[in-house]
């Protein structure tokens, strides 16, 4: 049953026990009004009194004991309610990065890499990016921002900066935003130019997974993949990915970008079915060096 509908009702039954509790019908008697009744009409007045006054007591326990139950049983219920609701946030692949994460930031390196990912939103919309460029230039995707033409970006320190998107490739799912009015000491990711990615190589993927920010994790790269829904092949990962890792970099042990994370899918590995990322090779913006990056 609905816990809401049972609060409904215990309130409902509580209210009632409320309205059954008897009024006293004398409140007050002013024998002055009546100089000539007997004394002992005075005395039978007062007795009665009394006997109420027992009767209140004889009741008031147990009226206690009911408010007291029906207490009990609504702590129960909106327990049991937040008990259920712990999971949908704390889930078990949350908690699993959540302590690689703990251990990776440890490292120096890592929390340089933190620096300069950076929350991506736009309006109900929000992922992961990470800023190339001293004064503000941000890559994610394109289904991050879709078909706004400005976000809000925010770096580890909390900053906050408005950006235009000055690129918006739907074919490899890249957006490409420059951060306006930005000092110019903004820290930076550096992309990979040369030897991209060989089988087997580690990364560290740095994003925002489940509504946590800049959760680092670690994997290693599967290779090139032909996918449906892009004319180019993707570059298959082995490492936790979820939603709002979308934009986030995929580093080397240089601690170059060789990749942006887009989505997952599922591959078979001997006789299982595993869900794996998928992630758009930095040498596809090899296009935006001259027009973009250089500027």
């Amino acid at each position: 049953m609905n816990y809401y509908i049972i609060l409904l009702i215990i309130s409902r039954e509580l209210f009632s026990i409320r309205n059954d509790e008897p009024n006293n019908p004398i409140t007050s008697v002013d024998p002055v009004n009546d100089t000539d009744a007997p004394l002992e009409w005075e005395e039978e007045f007062w007795n009665l009194e009394d006997d109420d006054e027992e009767d209140e007591l004889n009741h008031r326990p147990k009226r206690t004991w009911i408010k007291k139950t029906i207490i009990v049983m609504l702590v129960i219920l909106l327990f049991g309610n937040l008990i259920a609701f712990i999971p949908q946030i704390y889930n078990l692949p949350a908690l699993r990065f959540l302590k690689k994460d703990s251990q990776l930031s440890q490292e120096e390196q890592i929390q340089q890499y933190k620096q300069a990912v950076v929350n991506v939103s736009v309006g109900d919309r929000k992922g992961s990016g990470f800023n190339i460029a001293p004064n503000g230039l941000i890559i994610t995707n394109q289904h991050v921002i879709d078909d706004d033409n400005a976000g809000v970006i925010q770096f580890l320190n909390g900053k906050t900066y408005l950006a235009d998107v000055i690129v918006s490739d739907s074919e490899i799912d890249i957006s490409i935003l420059k951060i306006r009015d930005a000092a110019n000491n903004l820290p930076t990711l550096q992309l990979e130019t040369e030897n991209m990615y060989q089988e087997g190589d580690p990364i560290h993927v740095i994003g925002n997974p489940l509504e946590f920010y800049r959760i680092a994790t670690e994997g290693t790269v599967l290779g090139l993949t032909p996918t449906e829904s892009r004319h180019l092949p993707m570059l298959m990962i082995q490492a936790p990915i979820y939603n709002g890792n979308s934009g986030s970099p995929v580093i080397n042990n240089k601690g170059n970008v060789i990749a942006v994370v887009y989505a997952t899918t599922t591959t078979s590995q001997g006789d299982e079915s595993v869900t794996v990322g998928l992630a758009i090779p930095i040498d596809y913006l090899e296009k935006y060096e001259k027009s973009v990056f250089q500027k």
